[in-house]
């Protein structure tokens, strides 16, 4: 029976080890880590430039590559911008110090295209691209502060380019460009009625969709973003991958008043083809 069990597990092992190989690998998941670096200025709360470098930048990406390519990305930041050093204060006769900024950005990307070129050591992806950026935004003046929030829904397009540097390195540049938004911005006041209004609920997520609908439609005459991204890719075997990201995300927004950001990120992944 001993016998039997071992030659029954070989068996197994050996047959699911063949099936794997035997089958097309069409699908990929991407684990990221790494740091982003921001420079952004929204008049909306102050004129200064807010800048901060965090170790708090994860990401996770599935692809999948049959008749169409297929790519949904999500990425997770969490920044304390300042414009100068924590200083001093007194609030009822008590030393306090001031804290940073703290912002909060979740990006979501979806991607649906289909390769229209293909050369001997290159190949090049084109197709529609959806994009959700939602950032709560936590603006601290000493004793008091002021939450803020930006939400971008855009529809648009991307293309992307790969070339093999040999059989095991290559590299990809890519670019997203949202050409239509839904924009969700605080208001000029940054505390008005209807933000009052919109936050009487004290429940997160009903707020969260009372800011998205007060919302309007964006074209590229009020709202630019840009996402360009070069990605290095080292194959380890058929089935794992080791790489590098570079991600530059870019926001310009003109109401209520100008919003300009600039975000800089760099990620060590890990790839797993199935």
């Amino acid at each position: 029976m001993k016998h039997f069990s071992i030659t029954t597990a070989f068996v197994f092992s050996f047959f699911t080890s063949f099936v794997l190989q035997a089958q097309d690998i069409e699908n990929s998941i991407q684990l990221q880590i790494g740091l982003s670096n921001i420079a952004r200025q929204d008049l909306v709360f102050s004129p200064f430039i807010h800048r901060d470098l965090s170790p708090i930048n994860i990401g996770i990406r599935y692809q999948r590559e049959k008749t169409f390519y297929q790519s949904i990305n999500l990425r997770f930041s969490s920044l304390k911008p300042s414009y100068i050093e924590p200083y001093e204060f007194f609030d009822n006769n008590e030393i306090k110090q001031t804290s940073p900024h703290n912002f909060t950005i979740i990006d979501l990307d979806y991607w649906l295209g289909k390769e229209f070129r293909r050369r001997e050591k290159s190949t090049t992806k084109a197709g529609i691209a959806f994009n959700a950026d939602i950032q709560a935004l936590n603006y601290v003046y000493g004793r008091i502060g002021s939450f803020g929030y930006y939400s971008a829904f855009g529809l648009g397009g991307f293309i992307s380019h790969t070339y093999n540097i040999n059989e095991k390195n290559k590299i990809t540049g890519q670019i997203a460009l949202p050409l239509f938004n839904w924009l969700a911005r605080s208001p000029y006041l940054v505390n008005d009625d209807e933000f009052i209004e919109n936050t009487s609920s004290h429940s997160g997520i009903k707020t969260f969709f009372a800011f998205i609908g007060d919302g309007n439609f964006a074209t590229l005459n009020n709202l630019q973003t840009l996402d360009f991204r070069l990605n290095y890719t080292h194959k380890l075997n058929d089935r794992w991958e080791l790489g590098a990201d570079y991600l530059f995300e870019f926001i310009h927004s003109k109401e209520p008043r100008n919003l300009l950001s600039y975000r800089n990120s760099v990620f060590i992944n890990t790839t797993f083809k199935f």
